[in-house]
């Protein structure tokens, strides 16, 4: 899989430039942090960056072995090879969804008063962190308030507000921002560049406006586009069920077209379109042409006989329905109520 293959082994590999320059001045500082935290959306590189960390402070030729000035992991030495690979008795990868119970902390804990064996540092790499049960959680802490000199904790998670305050007082915190278009696509040309395929920015683009704001969401499609061999704008919008229909949807809403407009999404419900993609391209349009209205650029050229009052309504119904689309047993429903919202408003 390409996420595999292609995730991030050095700094200069980070695709979000923020993060990769906390990482740096962390391992370039006068000492490293006993506690890391690393939080942010799914998808976004938490557990790469905490592999990178553990094999930069023990590969056996950077700065950490008095070899190079460079901070960066080497990727050659047998402390990096066997971190990547999962196999160094030092380096501990634990998820902490499956080893939540007081006793699998405890049984991870009285590990920690032990010297490496070949490494400068133990590293423990907790994911998921924030499903430790309260009674794990106090017997970490424990552990974080005197920790040994020899062992460093990496903690990751999604969701830092189910952290206890106290955890997160005794970590360095590096908070992942979600991967903008710039990012995702520049992490796109990198993996395209390994495999030697070409493609189209507009191709790239599309990708990235339809991941989530995932890294791993964007590898995912275009590794399905590149096996599928649809790697073109269409073919990436057949992907994620995005069609694109006859009329323009603004245009019909500016006519006032109620009755064609629920037609067109109940044939676009039946013929299996996704409503996620559809809605995140009409917003879209609707913030163009909010930029449009105001005078800025904008790659819209017509007004649609919408007021920027109307805009700003639709903006809000559409991203309501957008939230809703998880929770609806039907997905047409959230956007179908959304239109009829905005007429009945009026």
């Amino acid at each position: 899989m390409y996420y595999l293959i292609y995730r991030p082994n050095t700094i200069s590999e980070i695709d979000l430039e923020v993060v990769a320059d906390k990482i740096e001045a962390i391992l370039k500082g006068k000492s490293i942090p006993h506690a890391i935290l690393l939080t942010g959306p799914k998808g976004i590189g938490k557990t790469s960056i905490a592999r990178i960390l553990a094999k930069a402070i023990n590969c056996e030729k950077n700065s950490f072995a008095n070899i190079s000035t460079s901070v960066d992991p080497c990727n050659r030495c047998y402390n990096c090879l066997s971190i990547a690979q999962g196999s160094n008795l030092d380096v501990y990868e634990i998820d902490g969804a499956s080893n939540r119970k007081i006793d699998e902390m405890r049984n991870l804990i009285d590990k920690v008063k032990f010297l490496p064996i070949r490494t400068h540092f133990k590293v423990y790499i907790i994911d998921e962190a924030h499903m430790l049960t309260k009674e794990a959680f106090n017997a970490l802490l424990k552990t974080l308030e005197e920790p040994p000199k020899h062992t460093i904790f990496i903690l990751a998670t999604t969701e830092v507000d189910k952290m206890p305050t106290t955890i997160v007082s005794r970590c360095i915190h590096i908070n992942f921002p979600r991967a903008n278009n710039t990012s995702i696509v520049h992490m796109l040309k990198r993996i395209l560049k390994g495999e030697k395929i070409k493609a189209d920015e507009e191709i790239l683009e599309t990708i990235a406006k339809n991941s989530d704001n995932s890294f791993r969401d964007a590898t995912k499609i275009l590794e399905q586009a590149i096996i599928e061999n649809k790697l073109s704008v269409a073919g990436i919008h057949d992907i994620i069920g995005f069609k694109l229909f006859d009329q323009d949807l603004l245009l019909l809403i500016s006519k006032q077209n109620v009755k064609d407009l629920l037609s067109i999404l109940e044939n676009y419900d039946k013929n299996g379109g996704s409503f996620k993609p559809l809605i995140e391209y009409y917003l879209d349009r609707l913030h163009k042409l909010l930029l449009f209205k105001k005078g800025l650029d904008s790659d819209i050229t017509t007004d649609y006989n919408l007021t920027i009052s109307q805009i700003v309504k639709l903006i809000r119904l559409f991203s309501e329905a957008y939230r809703n689309l998880k929770y609806s047993p039907i997905e047409s429903l959230p956007l179908e109520l959304a239109i009829i919202d905005f007429f009945s408003e009026k």
